[in-house]
C-alpha cells in the first residue's frame, strides 16, 4: 500500500514538472532573432543580453579555408534563416547559422584567409564578431562616429570609381562642394556623424612609456632602447589620431621622465576619453630572447597568469615601492566589472587593429593576445585605459622593426584605427 502511494506521488510530481515547468525552461532559453552586417563586423541580435561565458569559439583550419565557429549555449533560433539578408565580399566565403543542438546555436564564418578575431557582447542584447577587412558591404548601416574607418579615399563609394562627365557648370559646382567638404574633413577626417556630446571632441591621452633617466628595456648590445622606440611610435600615433579628428594630449613628447602616478592624474585633469600607454617588451634570459617576440595589449585588472605578472612587474619597477602594493590592491578592489569590460573591449580593438595593419606588409607578426595585468601606470585612470607592448626590444629582428619608421607608422595607424573602432561600438551601444 505504501509503495503504491509513493508511485502515485511520483507520477503526480513528474506530471507537475512537465506541465508547469517545461514552459519556464523554454522561455529561459535566449533566441537569436537576426544577424546584421556592419563595417567589417557581424552583429547578432538576441532576446536578452548574452554573456561571453555562454559562447564557445574555435577555429577549424583547412588547406585553403578558415572556419571560425561559435557555439552559443542556452540559445535557439528565433527565425528560420537569420543569414538570408547578409551580403559580404571576399575573403568571406559564407556565414551560416543553425540549431546545432536543442539548446545550442552554431554560427560558422568561413574565410579564405586567417584574420585577427575579436568578439564580445555589447551593452544591449547584441553580440559583436569582427570580420576580415573589406568583407562587409553594409557599411552604411552602421551609424555613429568614424563609420567609414579603414576606407581609403578611393574606396569611399562605388560611384567614385567610374568618373562621369558632366556639364562645365555642374563640374564647377561639384568642385565648390568638394572644397567645402575638404574644409570640414580637415577638422574631423572620419567623423561622419556628430559625437554624443557635440560640445567637445573625443580626447585621447597618449603615454609614451619611460623617458629621461629611465631608458626602459634595452637589447643586449644596448643599442636599442625602449624609451626611444615608443616615443617615435607615440608621435606617429598622435599624427594619425589628429587626422581622424581626435584631440590628442601627450604625457611626454620628448625625452623626459614622468612619474607613473602623475600620468593618469594628468589624463584625468585633461578629461581624457581614452588612455593608451605605449611600451616595448623584453626578455631577461638571453637564451629565450631570440625566440620570444610578438605584440600584446593589456588592461588593468588583477593578473590571472604568471606571464602577465612578470610583464607588469617589469613596467612597474621604476617607481613601484613596497608601500605602493597596498594602494594597488585597494584600487583593484574598487574596479567595477563595467570599468574592466570597457578597457577589455578597447584592448581587443587596439590589438586587432595593430595585427591587421602589420600583417598587410610584414611576416612573422605574432599575436601575443589581450591580457589583464596590474599596471601601475593605468591605476587611477577615470577612462578606458590600455597598455600596448608593441614588440620585444630584445628580439634580434623585432627590435630593428621597432626602430623602422615605416613599421612604426603602420603600428601607430593600427592603434588609432582600433581606438576609432572601439568608439564606433560604444556609440552603437548607447544608441
Amino acid at each position: 500500500m505504501a509503495s503504491r502511494f509513493r508511485r502515485s506521488v511520483l507520477r503526480k510530481g513528474l506530471y507537475f514538472l512537465i506541465v508547469f515547468c517545461a514552459p519556464l525552461w523554454l522561455t529561459a532559453a535566449n533566441h537569436l532573432q537576426k544577424m546584421e552586417m556592419g563595417a567589417d563586423r557581424l552583429v547578432l541580435q538576441f532576446d536578452h543580453p548574452i554573456e561571453r561565458k555562454n559562447i564557445r569559439s574555435f577555429v577549424l583550419k583547412g588547406s585553403k579555408s578558415f572556419r571560425y565557429v561559435f557555439d552559443i549555449k542556452n540559445c535557439r533560433l528565433g527565425t528560420k534563416n537569420p543569414t538570408k539578408t547578409l551580403r559580404y565580399n571576399p575573403p568571406l566565403r559564407s556565414i551560416r547559422a543553425g540549431q546545432y543542438r536543442s539548446n545550442v546555436v552554431r554560427v560558422v564564418i568561413e574565410s579564405s584567409v586567417p584574420y585577427a578575431l575579436a568578439h564580445y557582447p555589447l551593452k544591449s542584447d547584441s553580440y559583436l564578431i569582427a570580420l576580415p577587412k573589406g568583407s562587409s558591404k553594409g557599411i552604411g548601416s552602421v551609424r555613429g562616429l568614424f563609420a567609414k574607418i579603414g576606407q581609403s579615399k578611393r574606396g569611399q563609394g562605388s560611384a567614385s570609381k567610374t568618373p562621369v562627365r558632366r556639364a562645365d557648370s555642374k563640374t564647377s559646382r561639384a568642385k565648390k562642394r568638394k572644397r567645402a567638404g575638404r574644409k570640414a574633413v580637415a577638422k574631423s577626417r572620419l567623423m561622419k556623424d556628430a559625437p554624443p556630446r557635440p560640445h567637445r571632441r573625443y580626447t585621447v591621452i597618449v603615454d609614451p612609456g619611460h623617458g629621461g633617466h629611465d631608458s626602459g628595456a634595452q637589447d643586449p648590445t644596448h643599442r636599442y632602447w625602449e624609451k626611444r622606440a615608443v616615443l617615435a611610435i607615440a608621435l606617429k600615433l598622435r599624427k594619425h589620431l589628429r587626422k581622424m579628428g581626435f584631440r590628442v594630449v601627450m604625457t611626454r613628447s620628448n625625452d623626459r621622465f614622468i612619474k607613473l602616478h602623475r600620468r593618469t592624474r594628468y589624463a584625468n585633469i585633461k578629461h581624457g576619453d581614452i588612455f593608451v600607454s605605449v611600451h616595448a617588451n623584453a626578455v631577461g634570459n638571453l637564451r629565450r630572447a631570440s625566440k620570444v617576440h610578438g605584440i600584446e595589449t593589456y588592461f588593468l585588472s588583477p593578473a590571472r597568469s604568471a606571464r602577465a605578472r612578470r610583464v607588469a612587474a617589469k613596467e612597474n619597477s621604476i617607481a613601484f615601492k613596497k608601500y605602493y602594493q597596498s594602494s594597488m590592491n585597494t584600487f583593484l578592489k574598487t574596479l567595477t566589472r563595467s570599468k574592466i569590460i570597457l578597457s577589455n573591449k578597447l584592448a581587443l580593438d587596439v590589438q586587432s587593429g595593430m595585427l591587421r595593419r602589420l600583417r598587410e606588409r610584414y611576416r612573422g607578426i605574432v599575436d601575443g593576445g589581450v591580457r589583464p595585468a596590474p599596471f601601475w601606470v593605468l591605476v587611477g585612470a577615470e577612462m578606458p585605459a590600455v597598455l600596448v607592448e608593441t614588440g620585444y626590444i630584445t628580439h634580434p629582428w623585432e627590435k630593428r622593426r621597432l626602430y623602422d619608421p615605416a613599421y612604426q607608422d603602420r603600428l601607430a595607424r593600427g592603434i588609432a584605427e582600433g581606438i576609432a573602432r572601439y568608439l564606433i561600438n560604444r556609440e552603437r551601444e548607447l544608441e
